[in-house]
């Protein structure tokens, strides 16, 4: 009998624990649903007061979770997080209608708007083909005229280029018949040249035998010794070759137009020219001797144009 006892007296103690625990677990998923239910972003705005009722009744079976939870106050916390849970969806869907209804108002003054835009645009249209005929027309038109201008300005320009190749045509017979002149000139003078060369002739002098050398030889006021005087040289060389044994002196002269230390100095280059173009003939170099007397030996009167020209000469001196 006594064994019989302590068994009833351990269930029956038992059974308090275990409802309180079950009371306890269900206040914990009562929490947790809540948490879940307060922390989502698209209720966050809606159901604030019964969020807050909701609240305030599971703190309040907390506060009393040392005694033990009355089942109708659990019940009523139930109650009020499922209300604030349907109200907070409520007004979410209320404010996506409302917001629905805004998208829809704008729709239709867009669509309203469109169509206004799509009348303006046919009758834009409308014009622009009337405009396009008319520009149609005045463009053949214009191109039926510009076809006209072109053709007669190409006839114009062909006329142009004729008239322009006939002159130059007629130039180019201006060019070739002085040119002609000038070949002729250049050959008339380098006959000239050649004939006055041939025409040398030696003296003797106290220093020695001189031939002498006018300035038709030179160009004009320069120590450049003309082409065609150095092409018909030999009959220079022909005297030089006669004495190979004795030494040269050129002697450069002028006459007395211009400064003396001009004449000096252009007397010296011709010296100079003739010396180093007897040494490309082969004469040995130490045989020559190149002095300018500028003017100080004239051989005729400086006051005429043919006393300058005797004035204006090279003397090649083969020495005693």
């Amino acid at each position: 009998m006594s064994r019989i006892f302590v068994l009833s007296l351990l269930v029956l103690m038992a059974m308090p624990v275990s409802a309180a625990k079950k009371k306890n677990l269900e206040l914990e998923a009562l929490r947790i649903e809540y948490e879940n239910f307060y922390q989502l972003e698209k209720y966050s705005d809606f159901a604030k007061a019964e969020k807050r009722q909701a609240k305030e009744s599971i703190e309040a079976l907390y506060q009393s979770s040392r005694r033990k939870p009355k089942e109708h106050a659990v019940f009523m916390a139930r109650k009020k997080l499922s209300l604030a849970k349907m109200t907070a969806e409520k007004e979410f869907l209320n404010s996506e209608i409302v917001k629905a209804d805004e998208r829809l108002n704008e729709l239709d003054l867009e669509t309203l708007k469109t169509e206004a835009q799509v009348a303006r645009l046919q009758a834009d249209k409308a014009q622009l083909l009337l405009s396009l005929q008319q520009e149609e027309v005045a463009r053949i038109e214009a191109e039926k005229q510009a076809a006209l201008a072109a053709a007669s300005e190409q006839i114009e320009q062909k006329q142009a280029e004729l008239d322009t190749t006939k002159a130059y045509a007629k130039k180019q017979e201006q060019v070739a018949s002085l040119a002609k002149q000038e070949a002729d000139l250049a050959f008339e003078e380098i006959d000239a040249l050649k004939r006055q060369l041939e025409s040398l002739a030696a003296r003797e002098t106290n220093d020695g035998l001189v031939m002498t050398l006018g300035d038709f030889v030179f160009d004009s006021a320069s120590a450049n010794i003309k082409q065609g005087a150095i092409e018909n040289f030999s009959k220079v060389i022909e005297f030089i070759d006669g004495y190979p044994s004795r030494n040269i002196r050129i002697e450069g002269h002028t006459d007395a137009s211009g400064s003396e230390a001009f004449n000096l100095n252009l007397s010296q280059k011709r010296a100079d020219a003739v010396r180093l173009l007897l040494i490309n003939y082969g004469v040995k170099a130490e045989r020559i001797e190149a002095i300018g007397m500028g003017e100080s030996l004239p051989v005729a009167d400086n006051n005429t144009a043919s006393g300058k020209a005797k004035n204006r000469r090279v003397d090649i001196i083969i020495l005693k």
